[in-house]
């Protein structure tokens, strides 16, 4: 595994190419493109404002970048750097911007959510979608490009299929583009299924009178729906007859003595006290602020670090709030919000945990390699954390000082992934999956 020198970044605004050439990166008003393997410099452009949000086109020819404070987007070509656009949205502000998946058009969310502005970069035309709904996720395509779905709300009503949901939170298609998914606040535990002729397929409520659904994920077969509750279960339905085959616990305790834990431990460094110097120089100083760690396998039964949420506010820390598919759709990785430090993952062929890591700091964020099984997590410190099935490892970014990682993007190859913090990042390059699975034997002592 090898690290790639950190660079400046604004907002944790950095991403790949869809088609993994080039990595996009912010720095204040500046966008930077890179070369997706090499990281040379490709272009720099200048912006008008200190960018917000960046976005690809589908077919990676154009990137948009959104300034919502000034109402702004620009939009850059990469096959001739001397075209660009600037659309303003004006008086009528702008809190979202989007790509359609042609990448010819430009979906613009004013302020008050009044209107989608619609904007055609061929032709110069502009289309307006009223009552556009405010909301977690209101607006999905399908993955093939040619169905958009959006939830309206006029009259204080929700109007997608005109469907009974009291106050409607988010929309989802399946991957294969034959079914949306629509769930409702969290204050009704209601998620509603519908094909694309707006016919309802099935409606699942899992209990009432306390708060509900939380997370929704679809698994990339389209066979699965995972929805995370805030009772702390994960409820998989399946796509045949649209019922619960089985529901995922989150306990405090793992009992079960087949179940493997691995608990992250801190490693302390050998010093030798005849060779310290005060003050210690730079380097010997981040090392002794950025102690490594290592998994360790823990004897069942296993207590795991819990949070006592505050329920009498508002969205209290509690339920799973995380759940993600690995590309294959065999695991599923999943976070109770009140045992924050662990990630869960699932089997999903045969309906059973299959480990929980436990860190020694609550996990920000976990994403899947998109070309195999293989989990990259992140905590907030100067470590990335990779589990496979072969086994799981702690990795120190190197450098001087501390580099906390606040967020991962996986390169399309699954060859590497972009770490990062608050104003850096940088790139780690990952081996191949059988150098992987050998490291993790050498490292934890379990495969």
């Amino acid at each position: 595994m090898n690290f790639s020198e950190s660079f400046k970044l604004s907002g944790l605004l950095c991403r790949f190419s869809p088609d993994g050439k080039y990595l996009a990166s912010c720095v204040q008003y500046r966008l930077v493109i890179r070369d997706g393997k090499t990281l040379q410099i490709l272009q720099l452009y200048t912006c008008l404002d200190q960018i917000q949000h960046i976005e690809w086109s589908a077919d990676s020819l154009f990137i948009l970048c959104a300034m919502y404070r000034r109402g702004l987007v620009q939009v850059w070509s990469l096959e001739q750097p001397e075209w660009h656009c600037k659309i303003d949205e004006g008086s009528a502000g702008l809190v979202a911007s989007c790509w359609s998946p042609d990448g010819r058009h430009i979906l613009n969310t004013t302020e008050f959510h009044l209107r989608i502005t619609v904007w055609s970069l061929c032709t110069k035309s502009v289309s307006y979608i009223k009552y556009p709904k405010a909301c977690q996720q209101g607006i999905t395509f399908t993955r093939d490009g040619r169905y958009l779905a959006l939830a309206e709300r006029r009259d204080c009503r929700d109007y997608h299929f005109d469907t009974d949901t009291q106050d409607l939170t988010g929309i989802e298609w399946a991957p294969n583009g034959c079914v949306l998914a629509a769930w409702d606040t969290c204050l009704e535990y209601k998620i509603l299924l519908y094909s694309l002729d707006g016919r309802l397929l099935s409606a699942y409520c899992a209990y009432e009178w306390s708060l509900g659904i939380k997370s929704v994920a679809w698994s990339p077969s389209s066979q699965f729906l995972a929805i995370g509750s805030y009772d702390g279960k994960v409820r998989l339905l399946n796509h045949v007859t649209w019922k619960m085959i089985t529901e995922f616990g989150h306990p405090a305790t793992i009992n079960n003595p087949k179940t493997v834990v691995y608990k992250e431990a801190e490693k302390i460094p050998q010093l030798g006290l005849g060779h310290l110097s005060f003050p210690p120089p730079r380097a010997m100083a981040g090392a002794l602020s950025t102690s490594e760690s290592k998994y360790e396998i823990a004897s069942g039964p296993v207590a795991l670090q819990t949070l006592k949420p505050v329920v009498d506010r508002a969205n209290p820390r509690m339920g799973v709030g995380m759940l993600a598919f690995s590309s294959d759709s065999y695991f599923l990785a999943t976070r109770n919000d009140n045992v924050p430090n662990a990630v869960w993952v699932w089997d999903i062929q045969k309906l059973k945990l299959f480990v929980v890591l436990e860190h020694l700091s609550p996990v920000r964020s976990f994403q899947w390699d998109p070309q195999q099984p293989r989990l990259a997590i992140c905590t907030g410190g100067s470590k990335v954390y990779l589990w496979s099935p072969a086994g799981c490892v702690s990795v120190q970014v190197p450098g001087e000082g501390d580099f906390p990682v606040l967020g991962l993007c996986w390169h399309l190859s699954g060859d590497s992934l972009a770490l990062l913090s608050k104003d850096h990042f940088c790139l780690c390059f990952l081996e191949t999956k059988e150098g992987f699975g050998a490291a993790c034997g050498q490292r934890d002592g379990h495969a």
